[in-house]
């Protein structure tokens, strides 16, 4: 396994079987509604990492209450056991991220949106080019906005897959795990 590329793992539908800024939302805004409109400001003029950071810092949540795809959980147990490098790389606050990642205890490094870029699609792929490289590390991943991450990388992994994303492979080798 020594030669195996590292490995970027999405979070939202793919480690777990939620996603954090609909929990967020939840518990955040339902909450104290009186942060809505400034959010929706912050959405609609383009800046989502801006609003996760805000809510992502009065969220308060335990890990171990989320729901994680078991299977998908033990296979990246044996890749960390054999020793490939794995990555939490996800479009949640990183802060969030960094909290699931230290209750894991798998993950080598947090990538995730910092208040200023939200790290999903291309500006994720972008991210992950930048620091490994065209075809320089693998990707786990299930939505559509993945679709702009894959292309570049080494190995393709799709999990959980929402509607028409194994389509939007075009016939791309990859794993699977549902």
């Amino acid at each position: 396994m020594g030669d195996a590329l590292p490995l970027a793992v999405d979070l939202d539908g793919t480690v777990i079987l939620t996603d954090m800024s609909e929990i967020t939302i939840k518990r955040v805004l339902l909450r104290k509604p009186w942060l809505i409109a400034g959010c929706l400001w912050l959405e609609i003029t383009g800046r989502r990492a801006k609003w996760k950071r805000k809510l992502g810092a009065k969220l308060n949540f335990d890990p171990a209450q989320l729901v994680y795809h078991e299977k998908f959980m033990e296979w990246l147990k044996q890749e960390k056991k054999a020793g490939r490098e794995l990555v939490l790389c996800t479009a949640s606050e990183k802060a969030v991220a960094e909290k699931i990642a230290n209750h894991l205890d798998i993950f080598d490094d947090v990538m995730g949106s910092e208040g200023v870029i939200n790290l999903a699609g291309e500006n994720k792929r972008k991210a992950l080019v930048e620091r490994y490289g065209e075809q320089g590390f693998g990707y786990c991943g299930n939505s559509k906005s993945d679709l702009a991450v894959w292309p570049s990388a080494g190995e393709v992994i799709v999990v959980n897959p929402s509607r028409g994303v194994v389509k939007g492979l075009s016939g791309r080798k990859h794993t699977l795990f549902e």
